[in-house]
C-alpha cells in the first residue's frame, strides 16, 4: 500500500517555490487563481453532497470567500469516461481532468485550452468542439497510494510532483513535494467514501489550480482503488 511519510514542520508550509518551467504557466492566473507570493494559500475543496455526477467540488478560501472569480470543479453527467472540469465563475473552462484507461494502474491527464510550449500539437481530446492541449499526467504508482505528476513532454524524466500519504492513518493527509521540497499539504476526506472535504495549504509559488485538480484526481483514484 506504499509508505507513509512524516509530516514536515510548520515552517515547511511557507517556502517560496520558483517556477521551474516558464512554459507551464499557472492554470488560473487569468481568473484570480494564481499562486500566492506573500505566504501560503489555504483553501477548502469540498465535494458537493447532491450533484448528478458525484464529482462536483466547491472551492473557497478557508475563511469562506470565493477562490479566484468563483472557480469550481464540475463532474461529467452520465459520461462514458471519467471527466472533471475546472471552470471559472463565468462557466469558462480552465482545465479538464480526464481518466486515461489502461490495463493496469490509474492515470489522469490534465488538459488546457491553449498550447503550453512552442510547437505543442493539440491532443486528440476536445471540449465542446475546441481542441485541448496536454498539460500534465498524474499517474498512480503501481501497488501504492502514491502518485507522480509529469509535465507534458517530460514523461521520460523525473516527476515534477510526487504525492504520498503523510502522518498517521487518520485523519487522511497527503503531502505533495515538488522536486523533493514540500509544496502542498492536503488534509481531509476518507479513503473509501464519497462527499469528501479537503483543506489545502499551498506554498507560495505553487499553482493552486493545479493542486485543486490533483486533489480531485487523488480523491477519484481513492474511490476507484
Amino acid at each position: 500500500m506504499g509508505c507513509t511519510e512524516s509530516l514536515p514542520v510548520a515552517e515547511s508550509y511557507n517556502v517560496t517555490h520558483n517556477q521551474t518551467d516558464k512554459n507551464f504557466k499557472p492554470l488560473g492566473s487569468h481568473v484570480g487563481g494564481g499562486p500566492s507570493t506573500a505566504g501560503p494559500t489555504r483553501i477548502i475543496v469540498k465535494e458537493k453532497l447532491f450533484s448528478w455526477s458525484g464529482d462536483d467540488f466547491s472551492i473557497k478560501y478557508d475563511n469562506g470567500a470565493p477562490f479566484g472569480n468563483g472557480l469550481k470543479m464540475k463532474g461529467k453527467v452520465w459520461g462514458m469516461r471519467d471527466q472533471m472540469t475546472l471552470v471559472d465563475g463565468r462557466g469558462q473552462m480552465v482545465a479538464v481532468c480526464l481518466r486515461k484507461f489502461e490495463f493496469a494502474g490509474q492515470t489522469f491527464k490534465i488538459y488546457v485550452p491553449n498550447p503550453r510550449f512552442p510547437g505543442q500539437k493539440p491532443s486528440n481530446q476536445q471540449y465542446k468542439g475546441a481542441n485541448l492541449y496536454t498539460y500534465c499526467e498524474v499517474q498512480r504508482v503501481p501497488f501504492s497510494m502514491s502518485q507522480e505528476v509529469y509535465l507534458d513532454g517530460k514523461r521520460g524524466g523525473s516527476p515534477e510532483f510526487v504525492i504520498t500519504r503523510a502522518g498517521g492513518m487518520w485523519p487522511k493527509k497527503r503531502l505533495v513535494k515538488r522536486r523533493g521540497i514540500p509544496a502542498t499539504l492536503m488534509e481531509g476526506g476518507t479513503w473509501e467514501t464519497n462527499f469528501n472535504s479537503y483543506r489545502l495549504t499551498i506554498n507560495p509559488g505553487v499553482d493552486p489550480c493545479l493542486m485543486i485538480c490533483i486533489c480531485a484526481i487523488c480523491d477519484e483514484m481513492d474511490e476507484q482503488n
